[in-house]
């Protein structure tokens, strides 16, 4: 493969690319940041012991939609156990999925000064660790957002006619919404995906 200079930004073809990502897929997977994974960890943890608790808590009706404030589908506890893990996991297969594309499928991933992080194995390796985290940072925010529908969850069971309490739901997704501006401002407006002398 051709050798290019730092701050080479010209696009691969076809044929490089491909040759690029394959040899991307043999260099050693870089870990995490300690922070990220921290992060992650964290969100994991607070999903699985909110679960844990509300669902001892849980009456045998639960109510699991709401038009407004007010129920209109109930289910058992048990299927309300499955509404509060089959989500997470499910999302957290999906964005691994679409993390493994990096090396895959590059140029189908769209980020800030791309054509730079495509031109080299080391950059596209570099590339799919940073994607991967920001990805992993998403899961952690939609895992917070279902241990907190949880929590709803279980508060409204105990009240009367399974109403939710106040505006529960609205506090709760404009908190995930924000979240979720924030990391991608991050990743789109700041440094992160500037060239680096680390992915050289």
């Amino acid at each position: 493969m051709t050798q290019t200079s730092r701050w080479d930004t010209g696009f691969p073809d076809r044929e490089q690319l491909r040759e690029t990502a394959r040899q991307a897929r043999q260099l050693p997977t870089e870990p995490m940041s300690r922070g990220v994974r921290a992060i992650v960890g964290g969100a994991v943890a607070v999903w699985l012991v909110t679960v844990l608790v509300v669902y001892s808590t849980l009456p045998e009706r639960v109510p699991t939609h709401w038009d407004g404030s007010k129920p209109d589908d109930w289910s058992s506890r048990a299927g309300a156990l499955v509404a509060f893990v089959v989500g997470p996991i499910a999302i957290g297969v999906v964005l691994r999925l679409v993390t493994s594309l990096v090396l895959r499928w590059p140029q189908g991933i769209n980020a800030p000064n791309k054509e730079y992080w495509l031109q080299t194995p080391q950059r596209l390796r570099h590339f799919e660790r940073l994607v991967r985290e920001d990805l992993m940072l998403i899961g952690a925010l939609t895992t917070l957002l279902f241990a907190a529908i949880s929590v709803m969850t279980g508060v409204a069971a105990h009240r009367e006619g399974g109403e939710l309490p106040g505006v529960f739901f609205s506090v709760i997704m404009i908190a995930f919404i924000a979240g979720i501006l924030g990391l991608v401002v991050r990743m789109l407006l700041g440094r992160r995906y500037q060239p680096s002398d680390e992915a050289v």
